[in-house]
């Protein structure tokens, strides 16, 4: 089967939380002290922060903050409604009719916004979008939602087609799940170390309907490596490559010490994959990543993890048309420890790096069309961060940026300065603390 355009692929398709409180097993939080969270708006600004970005009432569709608790007792996604000045308001807690794995799953974007045709968050691809796509990490599915004004509603629960669904993307009338198969005894933090797997970590890929109704794709599943430490997959803006991170996996020659392997696929007109090519990451352990408007792949690494204290760092890639990819410049260091998540703005200048070890950091990058990052600040948010600091996203104009503390179970509202800087404007509990649970994914709007 050969590739065809996006435009092609899409015509035939079409037709056709949070924990909260976690203490996990060998690793005890003690939250470092940061800078108080603004207060809340005093009682003449309370209209103007109960309203939504365009003026009128609070409304999901036209900003929001999404995600999902991981609870192996009945997952759930908590959805806020975003304020025109970057503050949350809780709207509720809704059921995926699945069930989370309570443990850490070294991934991102277990939860996207976006419609058939390709993402809004974290992959700011598209600027509106009414469905999410949630993983079901314990119940082995994927849930589908539409976004409506007060409310998610619930529109399918689908078999992520292995065990353990961390990741998913969404392009051109096709979406790809990453199944881990990995197998954790308790509630286990990232460690960097080569993950138990029960069996090789793959990829599975569905047609999205009307509806944004899932239908598996007939032959797309495809193997990943042994001890694969598999981290994200998504597709590029264009959505004709298909791109998986592998933080522990090796080529062969690849030096002891200098783990993590790139994968790219291209897609076909039938949404089937292409010929697998591997690369050699510029550093060790990349773990998620985004892309650019131009197309580059920029990457989080996290140069072992907890092992590698003050060794976190980001790279970028160009990636070409048919799915070859070349270092665009060297790895730049943070200073973080396990850095593992990261977003660039609308306009492409920025890029934001979170780390989950240590006193918990994000870092700032300036981001060149090519993909090339220079270290802006390692600490941008200014202390603000806290031990767990994991997941980011940005809202719609990049506005806002928005970070899951996985440890204290709140979320962090920042206000994105002309230069890139970050301001602490706000911090929301999402749930109850909790043993049982560890966050997975964060998406906005």
């Amino acid at each position: 089967m050969t590739a065809r355009s996006s435009r092609t692929r899409r015509a035939r398709l079409l037709v056709a939380p949070l924990a909260l409180g976690l203490a996990a097993v060998g690793f005890t939080v003690t939250p470092t002290s940061a800078a108080t969270p603004p207060s809340p708006p005093a009682s003449g600004d309370a209209e103007a922060d109960a309203t939504a970005p365009g003026g009128g009432p609070l409304d999901l569709r036209k900003g929001a903050v999404f995600s999902q608790s991981n609870d192996p007792a009945g997952n759930e996604v908590v959805a806020y409604a975003r304020a025109g000045n970057g503050r949350l308001t809780r709207i509720g807690s809704f059921s995926t009719d699945g069930t989370g794995s309570g443990g850490f799953e070294d991934s991102s974007n277990g939860v996207v916004l976006g419609r058939p045709m390709g993402e809004v968050s974290p992959n700011n691809n598209l600027q509106r979008g009414k469905r999410l796509f949630v993983t079901n990490a314990g119940s082995d599915t994927i849930s589908v939602f539409k976004v409506l004004a007060d409310k998610l509603r619930l529109v399918q629960v689908q078999d992520s087609g292995a065990e353990k669904p961390v990741s998913v993307t969404v392009n051109d009338g096709v979406l790809y799940v990453l199944n881990s198969n990995e197998v954790a005894d308790g509630l286990v933090v990232p460690n960097c170390a080569p993950p138990n797997q029960s069996a090789v970590p793959s990829i599975t890929g569905f047609t999205v309907g009307r509806g944004a109704k899932l239908e598996p794709i007939p032959g797309s599943t495809r193997k990943l490596s042994a001890n694969s430490g598999c981290a994200q997959v998504s597709f590029n803006p264009s959505g004709t490559t298909l791109v998986v991170t592998e933080r522990t996996a090796k080529v062969t020659g690849q030096a002891v010490g200098d783990e993590g392997v790139i994968n790219t696929f291209q897609v076909e007109a039938d949404g089937t994959l292409g010929t697998r090519r591997i690369y050699d990451a510029t550093s060790s352990g990349p773990f998620g990543f985004t892309f650019n408007k131009q197309g580059a792949l920029l990457t989080s690494e996290q140069n072992d993890g907890l092992a590698g204290p003050g060794l976190g760092s980001a790279a970028g890639y160009r990636l070409a048309a048919n799915g070859t990819l070349s270092p665009s410049g060297p790895s730049a260091p943070n200073g973080g420890t396990d850095s593992c998540w990261f977003v660039v703005t609308d306009n492409g200048k920025y890029g934001y790096v979170s780390s989950f070890f240590g006193q918990g950091q994000i870092s700032s990058y300036h981001v060149s069309p090519d993909g090339a990052v220079a270290l802006d600040a390692s600490e941008a948010d200014e202390g603000n961060a806290l031990p767990g600091s994991s997941d980011l996203s940005l809202s719609r104009k990049s506005d806002f940026l928005y970070s899951l503390n996985s440890f204290e179970g709140t979320i962090d509202a920042f206000a994105i300065g002309l230069n890139g800087s970050l301001e602490l404007i706000d911090r929301d509990a999402a749930h109850e603390p909790s043993e049982m649970a560890a966050p997975l994914g964060l998406a906005a709007s």
